[in-house]
């Protein structure tokens, strides 16, 4: 700066000489002198002006760089006179706006972070050098591995082959692929509806999401759907096709023989009462669902067993099978009773159906302070592990039950017990080996 005024001085001192030879002054010396002088003056005055002017311009420049870094350096204030306080004010201006923006930005980083943690859905973007920039929790519980914050080849996360195959062919296509598919579980596989979108800002830069969504369920309760069909309509065909043909072969002569006669209108009759009771169980799964009224009341329960165990004693009989109740008659609960006889009658016919000759089952009760259980427990042919899970579901047959004409049934049985058991908050559990037995486990709330 020294030297910058040194130059000044020189050259305004210059500028003033020749305007003193110019003018002709009658003094020259003196004139000069005088030139010279204010020269100085002149210099001094420029040289508090240039200071002045650098340091507001510093501190303008430290404010705008300390903004450009996004730091938080403190607003900058000056006189209502000094020029440089519209500038100074407009900086300040543009610091509380950022300010704001960053303050919203990390807010909506933060609600966009926590969105992708408990997102059900897998998420992951792939950039267009194939490396993987963003993945969530969903996406490692989907590839059962951990995913690395850092960029890197989404080949090392990605190891089935069709939803690589189908990432691929999203980045060489440039086009959004989508497919269905099999992921490998912990406990069994699952089925996965999978999405690699395309996206592109330009034609340079551009991006894979792929998304995987669970459809597993979706699935299963689709294959339900089709088994329900498919088990009904075999259900229903039965009966009606046996009263239809033997009503036929009657029309079309056997009525005359009358030994004849009677056989057919006994098996019309007997498929006529399967077809009745069919529809019968269609109907209460209906009105179950149909979210009827719990109508609870405190009921002697061990009573109403007991009635039960009477009442079914004979049907027991019939199938060479022994009924033991150990559950105490003085045993009472709040229930509802109706739809707990509906509970006990289709566990017990079932206990009953599928035991073997000389056979028992066995009732006993546990009480708690919050609940209390009934267990029905058979010597019978078992359910296999395979059919233990579906053994609820609405027409399902083991097959065990499918081969062995002489037990015949709805098969709606179990899945009217789940139903009425979770209306009273109860929970069922079936515990079975084929070839010993089958033990049914029904818990209520006491209150």
């Amino acid at each position: 700066m020294i030297r910058q005024l040194a130059v000044a001085f020189v050259g305004l001192g210059a500028v003033n000489t020749l305007l003193v030879w110019g003018v002709r002054a009658p003094h020259v010396a003196l004139a000069t002198l005088v030139a010279w002088s204010v020269a100085l003056l002149e210099t001094v005055v420029l040289g508090y002006g240039y200071r002045w002017l650098t340091q507001r311009i510093a501190i303008l420049t430290k404010k705008v760089e300390g903004i450009r870094h996004e730091e938080t350096p403190a607003h900058v204030l000056l006189s209502p006179h000094d020029p440089f306080q519209q500038l100074a004010l407009q900086i300040n201006y543009l610091q509380t706006q950022q300010r704001k923006a960053r303050r919203d930005m990390a807010s909506q980083n933060q609600e966009f972070a926590t969105l992708l943690d408990y997102l059900p859905i897998g998420v992951m973007v792939i950039d267009r050098y194939r490396k993987v920039e963003l993945a969530n929790p969903a996406m490692e519980q989907f590839l059962q591995r951990q995913i690395s914050p850092r960029r890197h080849p989404f080949t090392q996360d990605v190891q089935q082959f069709e939803l690589a195959s189908l990432i691929n062919a999203a980045l060489n296509d440039r086009q959004t692929q989508h497919k269905t598919l099999k992921l490998p579980g912990v406990v069994k596989e699952r089925t996965v509806d999978a999405r690699a979108i395309y996206t592109a800002t330009s034609q340079d830069y551009f991006q894979v999401l792929v998304l995987l969504y669970d459809v597993t369920e979706v699935y299963a309760v689709e294959q339900m759907q089709m088994d329900f069909v498919s088990n009904a309509s075999h259900e229903l065909k039965t009966p009606v096709t046996a009263i239809s043909g033997f009503a036929k072969t009657l029309l079309a002569g056997a009525k005359d023989d009358p030994e004849k006669s009677v056989e057919f209108l006994k098996i019309i009759d007997q498929q006529s009462e399967r077809l009745v009771e069919l529809i019968n169980d269609v109907l209460t799964i209906s009105h179950i669902e149909s979210g009827n009224a719990v109508e609870v009341a405190e009921v002697p329960v061990g009573q109403v067993i007991a009635s039960q165990v009477a009442l079914l004693t004979p049907l027991a009989a019939v199938n060479a099978v022994t009924l033991v109740n150990q559950v105490p008659t003085t045993l009472m609960a709040v229930t509802d009773q109706h739809k707990f006889d509906q509970i006990l009658k289709n566990v017990l016919s079932n206990a009953i159906k599928y035991n073997r000759p000389q056979g028992t089952v066995t009732l006993t009760s546990k009480v708690t302070p919050k609940s209390w259980t009934l267990t029905v427990a058979d010597t019978g042919i078992g359910i296999a592990p395979q059919d233990q899970l579906r053994v609820f579901e609405r027409f399902y047959r083991a097959d065990v039950s499918h081969s062995n004409q002489l037990v015949s049934g709805s098969g709606l049985g179990l899945a009217i017990v789940r139903e009425l058991v979770q209306s009273l908050n109860g929970k069922i559990d079936l515990q079975s080996t084929p070839d010993v037995g089958t033990q049914v486990t029904m818990t209520f709330p006491v209150a």
